[in-house]
């Protein structure tokens, strides 16, 4: 069993529209997120060690707040990212047990690949726990079928995004 997250998704786009889809605030706060989360920016910093602090707010009026740094910015090729939950100030915090559980990984990498292939663009996504306990590891493995689905929906979300 893999012990990584592994997505790829085609693009009716070139790479440099699907890279320029992640590059702002603005250009987020229209698709990021699983389907019912609208999402908020609070801060988008896109430089290596910048910031993008959201909130995730679901139908039902549960929220999630998250953050990325910026770890490594190669224009219209790759996006590398530590991805982990915050609290409303940008502090880095543990994951809500429900439905994370009280293992959940601190941090994750989350790497984006962007490919040209002909006129569509592939984005090849991997995620992974990041300086985690062997408990946490394991919860990240349980819940892999889980984030295909979440990250899934949020790539849908992207496709559309892209077709406007």
């Amino acid at each position: 069993m893999s012990k990584q997250l592994e997505i790829s998704r085609v693009f009716d786009a070139s790479k440099e529209e699907v890279f320029d889809a992640f590059t702002s605030g603005e250009n987020l706060q229209q698709w990021w997120g699983p389907e019912g989360y609208d999402i908020e920016v609070k801060k988008f910093e896109f430089y290596p060690e910048g910031i993008f602090h959201f909130v995730l707010r679901h139908q039902s009026g549960s929220e999630l707040w998250g953050k990325w740094i910026f770890k490594e910015i190669q224009e219209a090729h790759k996006l590398s990212v530590i991805n982990c939950f915050s609290n409303e100030a940008g502090e880095t915090v543990k994951a809500p047990e429900d439905p994370f559980g009280e293992d959940w990984p601190e941090q994750m990498v989350l790497d984006f690949e962007f490919y040209q292939d002909g006129d569509k663009c592939r984005i090849d996504m991997v995620s992974f726990p990041h300086r985690a306990s062997e408990a946490s590891e394991k919860i990240f493995i349980d819940s892999l079928d889980d984030m295909q689905k979440g990250f899934g929906e949020t790539l849908d979300q992207l496709d559309v995004y892209l077709k406007k």
